[in-house]
């Protein structure tokens, strides 16, 4: 277990940058009873930076949580843990994303403590497992947390604060906004005042968006499937605008596109988990995302004219789809 002093564990939590890692950390800290001394968030496409920062890490325990894994960078990921857990460290990794058994073993036989369930959302994965060194443990602040945050990150919304939990935090927000967010939660506090105030900004913002955004979606049947291509918009979730471009183009797949190539994929009938690996990225069948380097000449006049950014993409992803063949139906 972590070594506490004043209130401070050698722990270092790594995780997600949206509300489910946002709330995997937090329930974490909630459940040691103590802060760790550092916290750093990693987006699942910088997994090869992350292998490169665990092995300069300076702590005696670490807490990965809600960051999947793929093919492509898993050996370097996997030395990088060998080599610190044969210097003493301890690893516990908490997802809920598709992980190859494979990986899982690998991970154990160095003893990595990894806990990966998808029938949940990752801060499930945490209150199912991590270990619990606090003594007042409130249950029912647990399960509310849980639910709420799962509501929405899987796109349940089976519970009134999933879509709130949603775009309380976002990957666009400032860090320290992150931080007051996970540090409010780890206290045991569900929802405050100032939760409300930053959700009212953030949906005058999102309202006055949506119209100017039907005007940016690129429809193509590429190989067969009808995919719609939507520039990121700051002021709405990606799964939101995906809702809608899914919705309003009829589509199989949307693909919601950032000017630093960064790809977010959300379908309801077909497995777009295989496609984002295969860009080097992974995620859910249904929602998954990667990154792709964006030429600069594209990029240069991409600001001038979106459609130049979206094309682009749009034929990388039906060079990537035709080598894959047939995606699997869902």
């Amino acid at each position: 277990m972590p070594r506490e002093q004043d209130g401070i564990s050698d722990y270092t939590i790594i995780t997600h940058t949206d509300i489910d890692g946002v709330g995997a950390a937090a329930l974490y800290i909630y459940l040691q009873g103590a802060r760790p001394k550092e916290i750093l968030f990693y987006e699942p496409y910088e997994l090869d930076k992350l292998a490169r920062k665990i092995t300069k890490l300076n702590t005696y325990y670490i807490a990965v949580m809600d960051i999947g894994m793929n093919n492509t960078v898993f050996p370097r990921v996997y030395e990088a843990l060998k080599n610190v857990v044969e210097k003493g460290v301890t690893i516990e990794w908490y997802d809920h994303h598709v992980w190859n058994n494979e990986w899982i073993n690998k991970f154990k036989s160095i003893n990595v403590r990894i806990y990966v369930d998808r029938s949940t959302c990752a801060t499930g994965v945490v209150a199912k497992n991590a270990p619990r060194k606090r003594r007042d443990v409130d249950e029912d602040f647990i399960d509310e947390l849980v639910r709420g945050v799962c509501a929405g990150d899987l796109w349940k919304f089976d519970h009134w604060r999933g879509p709130w939990y949603l775009r309380l935090v976002r990957r666009r927000d400032d860090p320290r906004w992150r931080l007051k967010v996970l540090y409010t939660l780890s206290t045991g506090e569900l929802w405050t005042s100032e939760f409300t105030e930053n959700i009212v900004e953030k949906l005058d913002r999102e309202l006055s968006a949506y119209n100017n955004l039907l005007d940016e979606f690129i429809a193509l049947s590429i190989s067969g499937y009808k995919i719609v291509l939507v520039p990121v918009h700051p002021s709405i979730d990606t799964s939101f605008i995906a809702a809608l471009a899914l919705s309003r183009t009829n589509s199989d797949i949307a693909v919601i596109v950032a000017d630093n190539g960064k790809l977010s994929f959300r379908s309801r009938n077909v497995d777009v988990r295989e496609l984002a690996v295969a860009l080097g990225g992974g995620g859910h069948p249904r929602a998954s995302g990667a990154k792709i380097k964006i030429p600069f000449k594209i990029r240069t006049l991409s600001l001038w004219r979106r459609e130049y950014l979206l094309n682009y993409v749009a034929k990388q992803i039906e060079k990537t789809i035709y080598e894959l063949g047939e995606l699997k139906q869902l």
